[in-house]
């Protein structure tokens, strides 16, 4: 039996994400495709288009066979953790064969080999790492900096694009864990990620929810993902639930908070009554070292208290399809992590599950809904019959 997984925020899903599945699957010979999804907030630290619910829904109804939720305290942090705790829940469930992942550059065997230096951080890596990071770089060009000055300019050119970086990122943790599972590769067709225009038919997820007006989307998402879109309620008032998650911490606190180093609480602090909105606010407090993007986690993360990854992943049924359902047999005989299809029946739930609820309910507040009636106590899985 071939088991593909696939680590996914599917935000939204569209058809892009559609040709990577299908040809995933076909290059996997795969029985069944496991996701392992963010939940309602993003890497970028910004909460999801559609909630959690939707977006598993809509990718089981495209042909994922089972969606599990990716804790937030790893979907919403580096390329490097977000890769650990997708893998790690994989490699949990004791029958995933293979890992399908989509690439911008690159020959499988080049990224295979940048993978395995990455995971083994030679002396003199580190050394350049650490001296590339005292100039002030991010961690991401202080390690492409890094990798071109060791292994030479085309290695550093692997590292560099959003697809390339997590696959690199997938591949290390495979070779950290040593690993069984294969993995499949698909270089990106049409629209590169940050693309504001469609190329070749398809648009990146990035056009599809800042860029395109509304009557351009359904050309290049599924159906049942046009549907979801149409029937998405606004978010509203996320730099307000910000603010007030700052103000009403310290300073030492704050310091506590997973990836705020360096003094960063202070600048946080000293920002917060000065920015107008969530885009002023990123900017004012970004810098060389701290790039945008790492920001806006950063204060995604200090709303939902994120002090630590302390705790044992475990795999969070979100959805599921007729295959998907008999896979789930098939997981809780292998199963090295704990399974959980109703967290009420859970007689202990691991303790990164709290900042999945809590994030639910953050992102209810965002959209206006039921605090009560779409908690993640209330809410169940999706189980599609075919």
């Amino acid at each position: 039996m071939n088991v593909l997984g696939i680590i996914a925020e599917y935000n939204p899903f569209h058809n892009g994400h559609l040709y990577h599945l299908r040809q995933c699957r076909e290059k996997a010979e795969a029985d069944f495709v496991v996701a392992v999804m963010s939940g309602n907030f993003t890497q970028r630290g910004e909460p999801a288009i559609m909630d959690k619910w939707a977006r598993s829904r809509i990718a089981v109804e495209c042909g994922v066979d089972l969606v599990l939720e990716l804790p937030f305290a790893y979907a919403v942090n580096s390329a490097e953790y977000f890769a650990r705790g997708g893998i790690g829940i994989l490699e949990g469930l004791g029958c995933v064969t293979h890992l399908g992942f989509g690439a911008e550059k690159g020959h499988p065997d080049e990224l295979r080999q940048a993978a395995v230096y990455l995971a083994k951080e030679p002396d003199a890596f580190r050394s350049l790492l650490k001296k590339n990071l005292d100039a002030g770089l991010s961690y991401a060009k202080a390690r492409e900096s890094a990798l071109a000055q060791i292994m030479g300019p085309r290695f550093s050119e692997l590292s560099v694009t959003p697809n390339n970086i997590l696959a690199l990122e997938y591949l290390k943790q495979l070779q950290l864990h040593n690993s069984s599972i294969k993995f499949v590769m698909v270089n990106r067709k049409g629209a590169g990620y940050l693309d504001k225009e469609p190329k070749a038919g398809i648009a990146s997820a990035t056009a599809i929810r800042n860029h395109l007006d509304p009557g351009q989307v359904d050309q290049y998402v599924p159906q049942e993902t046009a549907e979801a879109l149409r029937q998405a309620p606004p978010l509203r008032g996320y730099f307000d639930l910000i603010r007030g998650a700052v103000l009403s911490r310290s300073a030492d606190r704050l310091a506590q908070i997973f990836s705020v180093g360096e003094g960063l609480e202070n600048r946080i602090k000293d920002q917060i009554r000065r920015a107008d909105n969530l885009e002023s606010l990123v900017e004012k407090i970004a810098s060389k070292r701290y790039p945008k993007t790492r920001i806006s986690r950063i204060l995604c993360q200090i709303l939902m208290d994120l002090t630590s990854l302390d705790g044992s992943l475990y795999a969070r049924v979100l959805a599921a399809g007729n295959g998907g359902t008999r896979l789930l047999r098939e997981i809780k005989k292998t199963a090295k992590i704990p399974v959980i299809t109703n967290i009420n029946k859970v007689a202990s739930l691991p303790g990164l599950c709290e900042k999945d609820i809590l994030a639910s309910d953050m992102y209810n507040l965002l959209t206006g809904a039921s605090l009560y009636e779409n908690c993640d106590y209330v809410r169940h899985p999706y189980i599609r019959g075919d």
